[in-house]
């Protein structure tokens, strides 16, 4: 048979490429079916081993109850008969090794199995029986042994049966290879062999002239879509425009609210602490009048900066819950005696009412709930000139086990159209610009309260009549807990840490380069017995820290010379003691990622300005020891007699201002 050589070496080309498919697919084959076999004579082996501990473990108990050591060696040595057997050993509870038994192939790979020695219920030793790997590595030669006799004889009937097959279909291939190779050139002409066979090699042929027609409709389809391309393309540079001026304009913004909550923070920590400071010193009536109201201006200015940071920590996705059991009833009970006197003050009837099915202890975030409350009960005290302030607690169990929680505040004051009712819970929203104009506000509280109980995977509403009160409710999901379980966290938690009893001393440094901060801060730490030393920068407090001992640091983040980050960083490598060392990030950076960030960077623990008593002394019995005295805000005074380094700081400060 005459065989021409362009056909020959086609036919090369389709067997070699065949034959390695073909190879592939075999070899591929051959490892899973070794792997599988491996993994299945390996868990018998394992087996095999944990079967025999078992079994020795019943029937050595006598021997090693009654420490006959022999007896129980003799009954070991039975193990050498066992394929593989390496070593079997006996260990007594807690103490040394009993009684062990090696063969010839004491070392190399292994498995084991371990089982307990019990004489009547109780454990008085261990059996750990050791098998050799090499049993599984014979039979896996083996077995690769007669995989590759049988693979390979397929192999070779595989690829005779394809070399003989691939003659038949070379010959017209030739010319079909011309054509579409005309066809890529883009040469759509010309008749199209072949076309009236009904075998194989026709209905190629048939194909080929739909994939000609295709190709002529697709040319102009590619036309088309070059044309729609360039549109896109276009379009595409115009949103690229807009999403990068959308990210800038987020990223000015962050950075203002960042710049602008530590430029604000930072006077505010002087004002409350300065204000606290003068308030305990003997002080006439219209004085003391004078800084109350400065107090209170204080404590409004940072109610407005806290609701613009948690509308951006929840923007940003960083706002986390703290869920923990509580009583329901006992947190209504503290919004209450939070906001009697407000609504006393005005001379409103204040009342509320706890539905009696209330489970007595629920699992969620009482301190955002209780947020939420408190901004209901402002607003509904703040927007009532006469009558009553109605809070009730209610709420019913669902499917899944847990509890719909509902709260809601009810009021006799000015009311809301309904036209406003849809935008009261947006940002920056009021019902109207009057109502901004007589009452104040940012109109960020209920935004904020919609965000949080979406957060607790529940709802806000609001039903309202011009003239006759509003309702505003809240309603959201929490956990069933036992009536047993104590609502206290864990040790390390916020409550549990504020609740523990404590006295000691600690001798602190406090790295401020604010004057005013620095006296705040100090009074804040003596009240409660502490030492505390000064440190104007962060190259003082390096000095500081290598001159003295001391039991912490509070270290300030924008400083001159060396600031808070660089000044830590360089106090960590001073030496290995220097790694313990804790120091207490005090800043008025308070957005979203800054605590996280600055616990990144080698600080134990965060407290934003202004300072809460509270949060200062969590972080001194987190970071340092857990029973620090704690700083209590009824201690936040000067002593009668003040020391002279106390005196000498304030009229210093007093003098300068």
């Amino acid at each position: 048979m005459s065989v021409r050589l362009p056909d020959l070496g086609l036919k090369v080309k389709i067997v070699v490429a065949l034959s390695v498919a073909v190879l592939a697919i075999l070899a591929a084959f051959v490892s899973y079916e070794m792997e599988r076999f491996r993994i299945e004579r390996m868990s018998e082996l394992r087996a095999t081993a944990q079967n025999l501990a078992n079994l020795y473990s019943g029937a050595v108990a006598s021997s090693v109850w009654e420490f006959d050591k022999d007896n129980t060696r003799s009954q070991l040595e039975a193990l050498k008969v066992v394929e593989g057997f390496q070593r079997a050993v006996i260990w007594e509870t807690n103490g040394p090794e009993f009684v062990a038994v090696s063969s010839r192939i004491a070392d190399g790979p292994h498995v084991e199995g371990k089982a307990k020695i019990l004489v009547n219920g109780k454990e008085i030793a261990w059996i750990m029986v050791r098998l050799s790997r090499n049993v599984v590595v014979t039979a896996e030669k083996r077995h690769l042994e007669q995989i590759l006799y049988t693979v390979a004889a397929l192999a070779v009937a595989l690829l005779t049966s394809l070399f003989a097959a691939l003659h038949f279909l070379t010959r017209p291939l030739d010319r079909m290879t011309n054509l579409m190779q005309r066809f890529a050139t883009g040469q759509l002409g010309g008749q199209i062999p072949f076309v009236a066979r009904n075998d194989e090699v026709g209905r190629m042929a048939q194909a080929l002239a739909v994939f000609r027609d295709h190709a002529i409709e697709r040319r102009n389809a590619e036309l088309a879509l070059h044309r729609r391309s360039e549109e896109l393309t276009a379009l595409n540079k115009d949103l690229l425009k807009a999403r990068d001026a959308a990210e800038s304009a987020n990223r000015i913004k962050s950075e203002f609210l960042a710049s602008m909550s530590h430029e604000i923070r930072t006077p505010m920590n002087g004002i409350v602490g300065m204000v606290h400071v003068l308030m305990s010193t003997p002080l006439q009536q219209d004085q003391r009048e004078k800084l109350s109201t400065l107090a209170s201006a204080a404590s409004t200015l940072l109610s407005i900066l806290n609701d613009i940071l948690d509308i951006s920590k929840i923007e940003a996705g960083r706002l986390e819950l703290d869920v923990a059991p509580f009583l329901p009833r006992r947190m209504l009970d503290d919004m209450m005696a939070l906001w009697r006197p407000s609504a006393l003050n005005k001379g409103l009837t204040f009342k509320s009412q706890v539905d009696p099915d209330i489970p007595a202890v629920m699992i969620g975030d009482a301190n955002r709930i209780g947020q939420i409350v408190a901004n209901y009960l402002g607003n509904a005290i703040k927007f009532t000139e006469s009558g009553s302030v109605a809070v009730y607690l209610s709420g019913q169990p669902k499917g899944d086990g847990s509890y719909r929680l509902r709260v809601s505040v009810t009021d006799s004051g000015i009311g809301i159209a309904s036209d406003t009712i849809p935008r009261l819970f947006q940002k920056f929203s009021q019902a109207d610009n009057s109502t901004t104009r007589k009452f104040g506000g940012t109109g960020l509280g209920l935004a904020i309260c919609r965000e949080l109980a979406q957060l607790m995977g529940g709802e806000v509403g609001v039903d309202s009549t011009p003239g006759k009160g509003s309702t505003f409710w809240v309603a959201v999901d929490c956990g069933m807990a036992d009536s047993t379980v104590l609502p206290l966290p864990e040790a390390g938690s916020r409550s549990r840490l504020l609740a523990l009893p404590g006295e000691r001393r600690l001798r602190l440094l406090v790295v401020e380069d604010n004057q005013v901060n620095q006296v705040v801060i100090c009074s804040m730490l003596r009240s409660a017995g502490h030492e505390c030393d000064i440190a104007k920068d962060g190259r003082d407090a390096i000095t500081a820290v290598q001159k003295h001992a001391y039991d912490g640091v509070l270290m300030d983040i924008q400083m001159p010379v060396i600031d808070g980050v660089e000044a830590t960083q360089r106090i960590r490598k001073l030496d290995e003691k220097y790694l313990r060392l804790p120091i207490i990030a005090l800043t008025a950076n308070a957005m979203a990622g800054d605590e996280e960030h600055y616990l990144g960077l080698g600080m134990n623990d965060y407290v934003p300005k202004p300072i809460d008593p509270d949060r200062l002394t969590l972080a001194l019995r987190r970071s340092i020891a857990t029973d620090a005295a704690p700083i209590r805000r009824a201690d936040l005074r000067m002593a009668e007699e003040p020391g002279a380094e106390d005196d000498e700081d304030l009229k210093q400060l007093l003098g300068s201002l």
